[in-house]
């Protein structure tokens, strides 16, 4: 395969495509996230934060579950709705600190697998799921989360401060596999303890 079909194959992924809405989410509201004054990062990043004073932001960040990883794996679902969250505080150099979620199921059984994905993943990064909603009857699976982290102004990283010749650094984990009910995803935290996964995850504080 050639770059161009490669460039073209990437544009035109879905993980990509159902991306672009959120022009017109920024466009509608970007005027008014800086209401309170205490608004740091807003739109773009990884996550936002706000100004709690003594130099800290608090760091908020959310995710939806996409539809296909529900219906495929309720349980690895849950897993990832922790996951991905913990990410997001720890790209931006921040400690996670709990998180609420919403969760709309069809039947028993997938609330079932759902809550103990999330728990799996609780467990497995040592960051707490404090709250939420259920839905217990509605017509569709759906599962969102929200996490809460803490960081130094002078130590957050963000995405919108690099400068021409700045030097890129990657973190990549290359220890892990497709995971085997949902392909797309690259599976490098489930097959290892909780103290190695965590250990990583706050390299990026350091």
């Amino acid at each position: 395969m050639d770059l161009d079909s490669i460039i073209e194959s990437v544009k035109n992924y879905d993980g990509i495509t159902r991306k672009r809405p959120i022009r017109e989410v920024v466009s509608l509201l970007n005027e008014v996230d800086k209401v309170s004054g205490k608004t740091y990062i807003s739109f773009g990043d990884d996550a936002s934060a706000i100004r709690i004073g003594d130099g800290k932001l608090l760091l908020i960040a959310a995710d939806g579950i996409w539809g296909r990883l529900m219906e495929a794996d309720p349980y690895w679902a849950g897993y990832c709705s922790v996951l991905v969250n913990v990410n997001d505080i720890a790209a931006m150099g921040g400690e996670p600190i709990g998180m609420v979620n919403v969760l709309s199921v069809k039947d028993k059984e997938t609330c079932q697998k759902v809550l103990e994905g999330i728990k799996d993943g609780v467990e497995k990064f040592g960051v707490p799921m404090v709250g939420g909603h259920v839905h217990p009857d509605t017509p569709y699976n759906a599962l969102d989360v929200s996490i809460t982290g803490l960081v130094s102004e002078d130590a957050v990283i963000t995405s919108c401060d690099a400068k021409p010749g700045d030097k890129i650094i990657i973190g990549i984990d290359l220890d892990g596999r497709q995971h085997p009910s949902f392909p797309l995803n690259w599976d490098t935290t489930s097959h290892k303890e909780p103290e190695l996964v965590k250990a990583q995850i706050k390299i990026m504080e350091e």
